[in-house]
């Protein structure tokens, strides 16, 4: 009895010999070979992490199989099919250098492999029991966990190529030149600062306003002043990309914000994922063929920083420095993400040297959880790259993208900006920025276009203050803090108080808001303690533009009217410089729609109206906003859905009033109006002009 025992077991123990495959298992191997075809057809970083999963799968059927004393071999050939295949399509469609992929790739997958090989041998040589057997096959689940957590999702992006256009572009803007006496260009850009957060705006008026900013109310004093001037988007990376491309954000493929893809530990962070469920197309930050303002200005001889906030990618072609800009100084993300390092990246150009891109960290995440010296440093990177392309005899394009006033909220208002973070608060985020932006302006009006001193009361015209379009603005409304007036909603929302943002535009020896066709307006500005300063006068501009204006606007500035865009693609902004030089009147249709879009989804269309019957559509007729539908911001009911929404903006600018039931053929022709937006971009997103 005892013989027969043994025999049976030792039965038990030997291998099972794979002659033949089963049904079952041919059917494992076609999915596994067939997925692994479709990943390399498709070309898509979302199709990694399923096939991560599916040799999880393979990985437990093989345990299964081994402990039933069923035929095994065939599932491990489906792991080495899965694990293999994402291995390979790692290598041969990565966006990283060969070496990169190859080294971080071959790390991930030498686990998985060298165990289900040991697995194979040792059951085959040695006749491993299946204990052991199944704790191997535990470690390759394990290992394929792993390389699930810190796959490699930066694929080469898919989709239309834009490139040709693109060389084309600057190849033929590098023949034309700048106007002679073209100015410099400072666009400051505020990250969640709400649309009344600024004195100038305030709803409590100038005097009593809750937040001082007289250097930022200083901008429309002899400059212009809108009041309705909207973001691109509710969130900040489409915002930014519009700003810099003039063209609405989803023609790149990019509809929310952009979260980290490494950190200073590995090559992947823990939010490495994010972006390939949030992006099509494997896009990962702002196209390197969508041509950029740095790039244009760039072109025509400026100097081109990036200083402070990018969050339109960080690797490879989405860097700054490689979307025009001579020197970027500052973080790749937002300030509450992981990691938040700041970074110095700089062209030869910037150093006067031979060479590539050179990027290097000046401060790691640990050194970054108390921000509060980010404004002073900051200022003084803006003032040094003015000061360094003064003193060479150039133009400037200063891109000042500060990370305030969005949450966590730092600011120096102790002296020392180090330890106490307790007193930290908006109001005195904001008010240390507007000081420092107060250094910035004296600056530029103590000094000439050649780094000289010079006294600001005689030779004003000469300064750098003077020959300097000063745009201030923000990415979108609200977050957590900040005030939006009486405008419904806040980010991440598209009613207007997620999108209607402050714009204040300054160009002295352009002579903006000069015109006679907009009577000027007065406001007064105050000191931080409360104290007159003096009476402003500006142009207020009621006509309804967005971030998507900019790119053209400074191109025309700077190179005339005869100023070059692009032309194989559709650019969305137009050039706004007959506006802000008070020649037209200040309600001129610029736009006869404005679209409002969230996370890819065009929710909202704005639209002028020929509402007095003279057929030309024009500043006497109604601006409407329609939505067909979208979820409320009140968080008591935040389930339900508003559908069929129509807002008369002239007389309800805090869209707290639905007219569709009285102005149905208004609500169905704008209906209309989104539909066509829609279907032309779901057969030309990207918006290629042939």
């Amino acid at each position: 009895m005892e013989e027969n025992e043994k025999i049976i077991s030792a039965q038990e123990e030997q291998p099972t010999k794979a002659k033949r495959p089963s049904i079952f298992n041919i059917v494992v191997m076609s999915i596994s070979a067939l997925y692994i075809l479709v990943l390399f057809c498709v070309r898509l970083n979302t199709l990694i992490m399923p096939a991560l999963v599916l040799s999880c799968i393979a990985s437990i059927i093989c345990a299964i199989q081994i402990l039933t004393n069923k035929q095994f071999f065939y599932s491990l050939i489906s792991y080495w099919i899965l694990i293999g295949g994402t291995f390979l399509f790692s290598i041969c469609f990565s966006a990283e250098s060969f070496g990169k992929a190859l080294g971080w790739n071959l790390l991930m997958s030498l686990a998985p492999i060298l165990l289900s090989l040991a697995l194979y041998f040792l059951k085959k040589k040695i006749n491993l029991n299946k204990l052991f057997s199944t704790l191997i096959v535990v470690g390759m689940l394990g290992a394929s966990l792993v390389y699930i957590l810190f796959a490699n999702l930066r694929i080469r992006p898919t989709g239309d190529d834009l490139w040709e256009g693109h060389n084309k572009y600057l190849e033929d803007l590098e023949k034309k030149e700048a106007q002679e006496n073209s100015p410099n260009v400072l666009f400051i850009l505020m990250d969640d600062m709400a649309y009344s957060d600024i004195s100038a705006y305030s709803y409590l008026g100038c005097e009593n306003a809750t937040i001082r900013t007289p250097n930022i109310d200083s901008i429309s004093d002899d400059g212009i002043y809108m009041e309705n001037f909207y973001a691109s988007a509710p969130v900040c990376t489409p915002s930014r990309f519009s700003a810099l491309t003039g063209r609405y954000a989803t023609r790149g493929y990019i509809d929310n914000v952009i979260f980290p893809t490494t950190n200073a530990s590995t090559p992947y962070s823990t939010t490495h994922f994010f972006n390939p469920y949030q992006f099509s197309n494997n896009v990962d930050g702002i196209l390197g063929d969508e041509i950029t303002m740095a790039e244009a200005l760039g072109t025509l001889g400026y100097d081109t920083y990036c200083i402070g906030k990018w969050n339109l990618g960080d690797y490879g072609e989405y860097i700054p420095t490689n979307q025009g800009f001579d020197y970027f100084y500052g973080s790749y993300y937002v300030n509450d993400m992981t990691p938040y390092t700041w970074n110095e990246d700089y062209t030869a150009k910037y150093r006067n040297s031979n060479g590539t891109s050179q990027i290097k960290e000046v401060k790691t995440h640990k050194e970054n959880l108390d921000q509060s010296l980010s404004t002073g440093v900051f200022t003084d990177k803006v003032i040094e790259t003015m000061d360094l392309t003064a003193k060479n005899g150039g133009k400037f394009f200063s891109y000042y993208a500060t990370p305030w006033p969005h949450h966590p909220i730092y600011s120096n208002n102790n002296g020392n900006g180090l330890g106490d973070k307790t007193d930290d608060n908006y109001i005195d985020c904001i008010e240390e920025f507007d000081k420092g932006l107060g250094e910035i302006f004296d600056y530029m009006k103590t000094h000439d276009q050649n780094g000289n001193l010079i006294d600001y009361s005689v030779d004003a015209s000469k300064s750098i203050y003077d020959n300097t379009v000063i745009v201030f603005t923000s990415d979108n409304g609200p977050g957590r803090e900040g005030v939006t007036g009486s405008l419904r909603g806040r980010k991440n929302t598209t009613f207007d108080g997620g999108m209607k943002v402050p714009m204040l535009v300054k160009y002295l020896n352009g002579n903006t808001g000069k015109g006679t066709a907009i009577e000027t307006s007065t406001y007064d500005i105050y000191d931080y303690d409360g104290n007159f300063v003096k009476t402003a006068h500006t142009k207020k501009i009621e006509s309804s533009t967005m971030l998507i204006d900019l790119f053209p606007t400074i191109m025309n500035y700077v190179m005339g009217d005869d100023y070059m865009m692009p032309t194989d693609r559709i650019i969305d902004g137009k050039s706004l410089v007959d506006l802000y030089s008070g020649d037209i009147d200040p309600n001129t249709t610029i736009h006869e729609t404005l679209f409002y879009m969230k996370k890819g989804s065009v929710q909202a269309v704005q639209e002028r109206i020929d509402t007095n019957g003279d057929g030309i559509i024009n500043e006497n007729d109604t601006d409407y906003k329609y939505y067909e539908k979208v979820r409320t911001e009140n968080s008591a009911f935040i389930d339900q859905m508003y559908k069929n929404y129509l807002f008369d903006l002239d007389s309800d600018p805090a869209e707290g009033y639905n007219i569709s039931m009285k102005e149905t053929d208004i609500a169905k022709h704008m209906l209309q109006t989104l539909k066509d937006f829609r279907k032309s971009l779901t057969k030309n997103r990207r918006g290629i002009i042939k």
